[in-house]
């Protein structure tokens, strides 16, 4: 996994792999640990026992990568490898991982975060029953699970801790990961911010995808004072000002111009999804109609400052999309669809909650919105990926026929490293047609045109996902439109 400047100001060059991130810095929380109590510049003493934690963690966090990728395998092997069904091979992975996370979840490292954070994101696999999934934890525990533990590895001061098993006691207040090596040095400081930021990036999507509250943030509104989230606000004005010159009809889009308006629009996105979370917990929890109305606004507003700042500019990259290369144009498909599914989901959860008056007041955006993610979809099934194989050179099998291949080509929303936010798009749209289709807005053919676009795009998505299997099933059923949730 990797990630780009959140806010659009480095180059395209610098990619941060949030492994390489995670495993540096408990790298140097380690070394911090082994040269505590010895003499300066003295050499710490090898530990065997932390080695063997070091090299498990490695084998948890490969697990769980190896999971989380599981479900694409039936791309680069069209029936199955040699000796077991993909099917197995897929329920085999994601089993081990899901037993891994009883170890992880206990053995607080940036290494255990990340594991759990992927294993989360894991699709259960369609052999997998529900009675086994119940057996183990659950995604949203190992969201939260992974963001306590962020919590705990930023925690600066040591102090006394306790709970109903143990009291420990310290009398250090020595910073962890104080070291030289570590936090006097920048490096340190950005790796960690990269780390948190990712974990936000999971407490924010979780808190609005599941009805659980944020983790890192306290309060309705204690996110504003937040450093994170104020660099965000802060960020849209300097790249409002750089970008100054660009907001002109014959602005020059290039790949690298392009993943700077996406990555900065990309930052103000989150910032989207976190005033929805806030909206959704203000009508879910019962909070007074002022401080509804102002999460409401909240919304309202950084949709319109989303529009002002970068629409233009990605209106204008989707005019120059075909000459940009294929990771810029995942890129701006993975922005604009979840950026757009937002402003459905309020449509959702005001409906859900029967505000009626919140819906007209979002009519506008909300039909916006529909029109975007069903462009964005159809998007995703005519834009291809081509993938580059490699056949590992230990391997000892004779190659397949798809191993003999040098490369394979798919649909962007064949690789979509989010498919649950596809089927989620795919639902709140069916809902829209349906809708729409009732009220004699589309016409019969149009309607079959947009079920169609919805089908395909299930049907490209990872099929070992029993949630990919489940609504593709409700499509197979649905012969005529069902009644529309919302007027």
């Amino acid at each position: 996994m990797s990630d780009n400047s959140s806010f659009g100001e480095q180059s395209l060059a610098e990619v941060i792999s949030i492994c390489r991130t995670c495993t540096q810095l408990d790298r140097h929380i380690d070394e911090e640990e082994a040269s505590s109590g010895t003499v300066p510049g003295a050499e710490a003493p090898q530990d065997p026992a932390r080695n063997d934690r070091d090299t498990q963690l490695d084998q948890y966090l490969d697990h769980a990568i190896q999971s989380f990728a599981a479900r694409w395998l039936p791309l680069i092997y069209q029936s199955s490898v040699p000796g077991l069904p993909l099917a197995d091979i897929v329920c085999r992975l994601w089993r081990r991982a899901h037993t891994d996370m009883l170890k992880v979840i206990n053995r607080p490292s940036y290494r255990s975060m990340l594991a759990l954070l992927l294993f989360a994101l894991t699709p259960i696999p369609v052999g997998v029953c529900e009675e086994e999934e119940l057996e183990g934890v659950s995604g949203q525990v190992c969201v939260h699970a992974a963001l306590q533990q962020i919590q705990t590895l930023r925690a600066r001061q040591k102090s006394l801790q306790f709970n109903g098993t143990r009291v420990n006691l310290t009398n250090s207040n020595r910073p962890v990961g104080a070291s030289p090596a570590s936090l006097a040095t920048a490096n340190f400081i950005i790796a960690e911010s990269t780390a948190y930021w990712a974990a936000l990036t999971f407490d924010t999507s979780a808190s609005l995808t599941l009805n659980c509250r944020p983790l890192l943030s306290s309060g309705l509104f204690g996110f504003e004072s937040e450093p994170s989230w104020r660099m965000v606000r802060a960020c849209i004005g300097i790249f409002h000002e750089s970008a100054r010159d660009w907001n002109h009809v014959d602005v020059e889009i290039t790949d690298e111009r392009a993943n700077q308006v996406i990555a900065a629009g990309a930052a103000w996105k989150l910032l989207v999804w976190k005033l929805t979370a806030n909206l959704k917990e203000s009508l879910r929890d019962g909070h007074d109609e002022s401080e509804v109305l102002r999460a409401f606004n909240s919304v309202s507003n950084a949709v319109d400052q989303f529009n002002i700042t970068y629409r233009d500019l990605l209106i204008a990259c989707q005019r120059r999309i075909q000459f940009l290369n294929q990771e810029t144009r995942l890129r701006w498909y993975d922005l604009m669809l979840h950026y757009n599914l937002a402003i459905l989901m309020v449509t959702d959860i005001a409906t859900a909650t029967l505000r009626e008056d919140l819906l007209s007041l979002f009519s506008a955006k909300r039909v916006d919105a529909e029109t975007w993610v069903m462009n964005c979809l159809a998007f995703g099934l005519n834009n291809k990926y081509t993938l580059k194989l490699q056949r590992h050179p230990d391997a000892t099998e004779p190659p397949t026929q798809a191993q003999h291949a040098t490369s394979i080509t798919v649909p962007l929303v064949a690789i979509d490293p989010y498919p649950h936010h596809v089927v989620a798009a795919v639902k709140l749209m069916q809902h829209a047609i349906d809708r729409d289709f009732a009220a004699e807005k589309i016409s019969a053919d149009a309607y079959t045109n947009l079920h169609s676009t919805l089908r395909q795009t299930l049907s490209h998505l990872p099929q070992v996902s029993k949630s990919v299997q489940t609504t593709l099933a409700e499509f197979e059923a649905a012969e005529h439109p069902r009644q529309p949730l919302y007027p």
